[in-house]
């Protein structure tokens, strides 16, 4: 979890308040007085979550009480992003006067077939982690869905266009989380909760909080993340007896980001117990054939295929290293059988939680080769990544040598000066 100025602040506060030197707090959370004393100065610029939490711990708080949002940094963009940014910021965000929103005039008249063959082909792009043109594709993409919406004749049209505006709201959120654009996405998130209500589809709304969970961690809202989880969870939550596979997977996948905020913030009782519902479900449906709602435009089956008890011991991976325990996530590791199921970014994700543990446990090798794999593999996707930083930042702290050419090069590629 990056760091903040504040947190050398908030952690100096509550350790006096404590009555404990840095010595004390060493013994109590087994980070060295080194580690405190930097970050105390504000000369550390990142530590691990699993850092934090030990640090938490041992001063009986919250990891959360550690920081204030948002705990992520936001990585320099170019500035060919920047100017896409900005006409996706005007799309987001209209001239709204007495009269309503003014929104520009379309070159002709949209159809249901268009826009979601528009949708289609923005979605590749994201699935592709091409980001900038994912970007460059969204603000005349949401024109044309808002001005489906507007021209519905009927009922059935209306939900129709709704449903496909509010997916649009929610793969556009995901993309700027991934560029770290915190309020352009919470605002896409809001307006495809807001069309999801319209179209009177639960679920739809529910992926789009999804979204906000995720956004909230980023953030470092981590109690925050987790009650907009649960409750959404709650609200959704399937017969055991009959539901269907996409309900199982909207209220999984709740219940994995609730338990993710929980972990983070020393509530691993908390963690432990959503993800075990999320375990019984992923096991409920395994095997079923998993279909996306009949209006969904292009998430289709794919959207829910990735709840599977593969994803559960992805996530127990994710757990430990947050939770400092590097071994014992190597050896869950070890068990995980790929499935072909899990999206990529899910897929990278957990490779980078795979690369800490490597470098917890001074596996340099390995740890070094798992992220030129993905510099090499998913550049688009790999830049943005915060999470890449502080492994890479943690591996050059490490160092008994100088950096290698390739590593030094991958310092480079993310920002980090080696």
């Amino acid at each position: 979890m990056a760091v903040e100025p504040a947190l050398g602040d908030n952690l100096a506060r509550i350790r006096v308040s404590k009555g404990l030197t840095q010595e004390d707090l060493e013994e109590r959370s087994g980070v060295s007085v080194s580690t405190i004393r930097k970050l105390e100065q504000g000369d550390r610029k990142s530590a691990r979550v699993s850092t934090l939490r030990k640090l938490a711990q041992a001063l009986n708080v919250r990891t959360s009480d550690l920081f204030r949002p948002s705990p992520e940094p936001v990585s320099p963009l170019d500035e060919t992003v920047h100017a896409d940014l900005f006409a996706l910021r005007r799309t987001l965000k209209p001239v709204r006067g007495l009269a309503g929103i003014q929104m520009p005039d379309l070159d002709g008249p949209v159809t249901y077939e268009s826009v979601r063959a528009s949708f289609l082909a923005a979605n590749g792009l994201y699935r592709e982690d091409d980001y900038r043109a994912v970007v460059q594709t969204i603000p005349p993409l949401l024109l044309e869905a808002r001005s489906l919406v507007a021209g519905a004749r009927s009922g059935d049209e209306e939900r129709a266009a709704l449903t496909l505006l509010s997916q649009t709201f929610q793969f556009s959120a995901q993309a700027l989380i991934q560029l770290q654009q915190y309020d352009l996405a919470y605002q896409a998130i809001s307006e495809g909760i807001t069309a999801a209500e319209r179209a009177d589809d639960p679920l739809l709304g529910a992926w789009n909080v999804f979204n906000e969970c995720w956004l909230f961690l980023r953030e470092g809202r981590l109690e925050d993340s987790r009650r907009a989880a649960l409750t959404t969870a709650e609200a959704i939550e399937p017969r055991f007896s009959t539901g269907n596979p996409a309900e199982f997977a909207t209220w999984g996948w709740l219940l994995l980001w609730a338990s993710a905020a929980a972990v983070r913030n020393n509530q691993g009782a908390d963690a432990e117990e959503m993800l075990t519902l999320a375990r019984a479900g992923a096991h409920r449906i395994e095997g079923r054939e998993l279909e996306a709602p009949a209006l969904w435009a292009a998430r289709g089956a794919s959207t829910f295929a990735g709840f599977s008890p593969e994803l559960i011991q992805i996530k127990a991976v994710e757990y430990a290293v947050v939770q400092g325990k590097s071994a014992r996530a190597l050896e869950i590791h070890e068990g995980v059988r790929p499935s072909g199921k899990l999206s990529s970014s899910t897929r990278y994700r957990y490779m980078l939680d795979v690369a800490s543990a490597h470098a917890a446990e001074s596996n340099t090798t390995e740890s070094w080769a798992i992220l030129h794999d993905l510099r090499t593999r998913v550049p688009h996707w790999f830049k943005y990544q915060s999470f890449a930083r502080r492994v890479v930042d943690q591996l050059i702290e490490d160092r008994s040598r100088a950096l290698r050419a390739e590593h030094a090069e991958i310092a480079s590629f993310l920002g980090i000066e080696s």
